[in-house]
């Protein structure tokens, strides 16, 4: 006898891989006839079952089966979230739905949540093992006969998500109208009590802008930094006009009531559910680097970044502004002021930033 050709008797033929299959059906009963069935196919292998969506995206996770056989409606996880889900953590493995009867609408969920096809339950064992083979051997695999159905599902389901969208849409579009409106109702209501504020609230906000946008802030963040600026002075409404606008020194207890102000601000704007980020800022508008601000005596980084900005920004406009107590410094002046403070009331970073923000001003028209 030749011996290569004994020699290649010897060796097995490598076996062929069988299909993995994880079975997910809450009928206990119908799950374990099915898994039956399958692992009685030498081409298949089945290799867990699953009670519901939930088990079944665990368990997905765990033995990364070729295909799953999804059962569509269970408690707790759904067929259509569980093959999201598990189709999301590994695209390979193959989601074939399994259904009571052929609901196009259902079916369609199912595909678009990622399935590759379907199998209706109770009908010839074979038909499902061909149905699984098919899956794990080609891209899908769907009943021809529903082609139709499934298209105009399909198209329903597309037009109720056009309709959903435009929906949202317009409700975005009136959210985004009664935040403007809020805010203009607050800061009229600020206004009527300082004529002054008004220009200054809008000369602090650019500033505080440009400088955020420096230290990175965009998005959200730098909203509510503007909105900071905007609302830094909103508690003094509730500072006697006595003391508002008193042009003397003040005693003890009225600079305790206008020390008051960034919290009553807080108070205010908290309730206000897109100004709840901005109630903070507010509170922490009059910190001091050093721990001598109000109210809090918040020291350095403990004080949120958008209050250091909004601080330093409302220290420099209010330095080189005309008010009835104080004449207003010039530029160069206001600069020297802020410096000698750095680190003392002002963070020595934001300092620097504002510098370069004020360098890329027009020169200032304030009185000399």
């Amino acid at each position: 006898m030749d011996t290569a050709a004994a020699a290649s008797e010897d060796v097995d033929e490598p076996a062929i891989r069988r299909v993995r299959v994880l079975v997910v059906d809450d009928d206990r009963d119908l799950r374990e006839a099915v898994a039956l069935h399958l692992d009685a196919d030498p081409r298949l292998e089945v290799v867990a079952h699953a009670h519901d969506g939930a088990e079944a995206v665990r368990v997905a996770a765990e033995c990364s089966p070729d295909i799953v056989l999804m059962d569509v409606n269970m408690p707790r996880l759904d067929g259509c979230a569980a093959t999201e889900q598990i189709v999301g953590l590994n695209p390979d493995i193959r989601v074939i739905a399994v259904t009571g009867t052929v609901d196009p609408e259902t079916i369609t969920r199912m595909i678009l949540a990622g399935a590759v096809g379907y199998a209706v339950k109770g009908s010839d064992p074979s038909r499902l093992v061909d149905i699984v083979v098919d899956a794990a051997q080609s891209g899908r695999f769907i009943d021809p006969a529903v082609v139709q159905d499934l298209f105009e599902s399909v198209v329903l389901l597309a037009r109720e998500e056009h309709r959903r969208r435009a929906e949202a849409e317009r409700l975005a579009a009136e959210l985004a109208r009664a935040y403007k409106e809020t805010v203009s109702a607050l800061i009229n209501a600020l206004h009527s009590r300082d004529g002054e504020t008004e220009a200054h609230g809008d000369r602090v906000a650019d500033r505080v802008v440009a400088v955020g946008r420096r230290f990175g802030l965009d998005g959200q963040e730098l909203t509510d930094l503007e909105y900071g600026a905007l609302f830094h002075d909103i508690g003094k409404i509730a500072v006697p006009d006595a003391i508002l606008h008193n042009t003397d020194a003040l005693t003890e207890d009225e600079w305790a009531v206008i020390r008051q102000h960034t919290v009553v601000g807080e108070q205010i704007i908290r309730p206000i559910g897109f100004l709840r980020n901005v109630a903070r800022i507010v509170r922490h508008s009059h910190e001091h680097w050093d721990g001598s601000g109000y109210p809090d005596h918040l020291v350095g980084e403990q004080i949120p970044l958008a209050s250091r900005i909004v601080f330093a920004c409302d220290a420099f406009d209010a330095m080189t502004s005309e008010r009835t107590y104080q004449c207003a410094m010039t530029t160069e002046k206001a600069v020297d002021r802020m410096h000698e403070l750095s680190g003392i009331h002002f963070d020595p970073h934001v300092i620097e930033v504002l510098d370069e923000v004020l360098a890329e001003e027009p020169s200032p028209t304030s009185a000399r």
